[in-house]
């Protein structure tokens, strides 16, 4: 699978419902070999609600561009989340269809985690 399979498709929950679309993904490293570089693991989709399109590394809250362009950015992407990978059932040519609820995990790491009830 190619990143660019993931990127703009839907994901759907467990009840079907839309919770948005893939505008970035992350990565873990494994460890260096010797003189190789560690595998890249694919652990998490980031999903806007709101929008399709990238944001330009303004989420990770240190890039220094224009206040009026982040202000956009973070307007368009607002409710936007992380989904481990672990949550996903498969991968269809429409859509990426979860298989477990996904823990609520916001985007901007100063925002707080919602509590659930169990």
């Amino acid at each position: 699978m190619l990143l660019s399979d993931l990127l703009g498709k839907p994901v759907h929950a467990v009840d079907g419902s839309s919770l948005g679309a893939i505008v970035d993904v992350r990565f873990r490293r494994s460890p260096r070999t010797g003189r190789h570089e560690g595998a890249l693991e694919l652990i998490a989709l980031v999903v806007s609600p709101h929008s399709r399109h990238s944001m330009y590394g303004y989420e990770r809250g240190r890039v220094n561009g224009p206040l009026v362009i982040a202000a956009l950015i973070r307007w368009l992407h607002r409710k936007s989340r992380v989904i481990p990978w672990d949550c996903v059932s498969r991968v269809e040519p429409d859509a990426v269809v979860l298989g477990v609820e996904p823990p609520v995990i916001p985007l901007d790491v100063r925002s707080p985690i919602p509590l659930t009830r169990l």
